[in-house]
């Protein structure tokens, strides 16, 4: 029994190191958490936003690829006019191949309309923040900075405000927030505060709204945008880390801190905005979201143009992906079978003791039969016969005080009465046949020998 419970030991470490260094750790995702996927009919899908579009004749497609797949041409019939939403953080992240064919597709003509989850916190965004970050970041050349919590003192004394928004004829706007200085630092909240906001501060499902700051296409018959954030989250500013010139075109009320941004890159343009639920199925419906989401595509697309939803990025896609193949409830099902029958049969059908024979003498023929079988089955039979003739030419030689070199000793068995003219003719039949590598009866040949050495020696 306990050679039995030793093994179910070793077994389960063995199953567990193998699935510790061998199989990849999918994320957990609640199979009930809507999210941001245009095929979602949850709070956090755009189903609504799909539907709107195709029925108004507006083309509409699903990305299902990585970016690489972006000038396909079943994506869009058209090169350029084409306007691509995608919503971060992403749960399948993206690979830094895909980077330069994203820029390339953008700087020939294209709108990338990015919703983060920067001032919200849906509950599917939890994971994934510093990835965000670093994809703005290096895709869209865009910096984003934390701002103080309000009634937090800043770092150091806050410049003037800087000007009014831009108009599509006025002049660029600053891309820092009003009452923060693009060159001054701002202070990131500590663990303290963190702890003291989720606890005390933004409660869940708490509703926010975006209001234009400035005169814009994108924000024509735009009064406020709606969103809401199941979890606290932080302000930020984004300021450009090329050449180029970030516009805020929208704030958060009330400290009207900039959360929609739109930065031109080569002859396309990219439209940050700061929340991730103003195009859900939740928020599109309330303030003017919808309106906005109209203003994007009449003003980004072309007449060709496509609005391609990035469902690839949210984990829809049409490729083989190993993380969906071992999520795969199907997988789980067929190992957990083959190890219930390993454990079944490490358990039942080995023999973990046996008995103890008792001590036999070894049987020296048994052992010499059993040894010369093994060469019988290893020699070829010429072989053994120029064997058996040597060692009986040898044997004669040491009688006659000659060098034991195996060769035949012919004039002198001639001479011998003992040997009959019959035996030495056979005699010589076999030396030849052995010597020329010929099939030989050697048991013919070893009787032959027998009697020779009777009568000889």
């Amino acid at each position: 029994m306990k050679d039995r419970l030793v093994t179910l030991a070793l077994a389960i470490a063995a199953v567990a190191a193998c699935y510790v260094f061998l199989f990849p750790k999918p994320a957990s995702v609640d199979s009930q958490v809507s999210v941001a996927l245009s095929t979602d009919g949850g709070p956090h899908g755009y189903l609504a936003a799909w539907r709107w579009l195709r029925s108004s004749n507006i083309p509409a497609t699903v990305l299902r690829h990585r970016y690489d797949h972006l000038s396909a041409a079943e994506l869009s019939a058209s090169a350029s006019g084409n306007v691509l939403l995608t919503t971060m953080p992403y749960r399948l992240p993206s690979s830094r191949t895909e980077e330069a064919p994203l820029n390339a597709w953008i700087e020939r003509g294209n709108t990338l309309v990015v919703m983060a989850a920067l001032d919200d916190t849906p509950d599917w965004a939890l994971t994934g923040g510093k990835a965000m970050e670093q994809m703005l970041e290096r895709v869209m050349h865009l910096k984003l900075t934390s701002l103080p919590e309000r009634g937090a003192a800043p770092s150091a004394p806050p410049s003037a405000a800087t000007s009014a928004p831009p108009s599509t004829t006025s002049p660029a706007q600053s891309p820092s927030t009003p009452g923060v200085a693009p060159g001054d630092a701002a202070r990131s909240p500590t663990l303290r505060e963190r702890l003291r906001r989720l606890v005390t501060g933004v409660s869940a499902n708490t509703a926010m709204k975006l209001s234009p700051t400035g005169r814009h296409p994108l924000m024509n018959g735009v009064g406020s945008i709606a969103a809401f954030s199941e979890f606290p989250a932080d302000r930020w500013t984004a300021t450009p880390t090329d050449a180029a010139v970030v516009f805020g075109i929208a704030g958060i009320d009330p400290a009207g801190e900039s959360a929609v941004w739109l930065k031109r890159q080569g002859s396309g343009q990219v439209v940050l905005i700061g929340v991730a639920s103003a195009f859900s199925n939740r928020a599109i419906g309330e303030a003017d979201n919808a309106q906005f989401l109209a203003n994007i595509v009449a003003w980004c697309r072309s007449a060709q143009g496509t609005v391609i939803f990035d469902d690839a990025h949210q984990g829809a896609v049409g490729y083989y992906d190993p993380k969906a193949f071992f999520a795969d409830p199907r997988l789980h099902r067929t190992i957990l079978w083959v190890l219930v029958i390993w454990f079944v049969f490490v358990l039942g059908a080995q023999v973990f003791r046996v008995q103890e024979a008792r001590w036999r003498p070894v049987d020296v023929t048994a052992f010499i039969g059993a040894s010369g079988e093994f060469f019988a089955g290893i020699l070829a039979p010429s072989a053994a016969a120029e064997r058996l003739l040597s060692n009986f030419f040898n044997s004669l030689r040491r009688r006659l005080a000659l060098r034991e070199d195996g060769l035949p000793v012919w004039h002198w068995l001639e001479r011998q009465a003992a040997v009959s003219a019959e035996e030495l003719a056979e005699l010589r039949r076999q030396y030849a046949r052995a010597t020329a590598g010929q099939r030989v009866d050697l048991v013919r040949l070893q009787n032959l020998l027998s009697r020779l050495q009777g009568a000889l020696l």
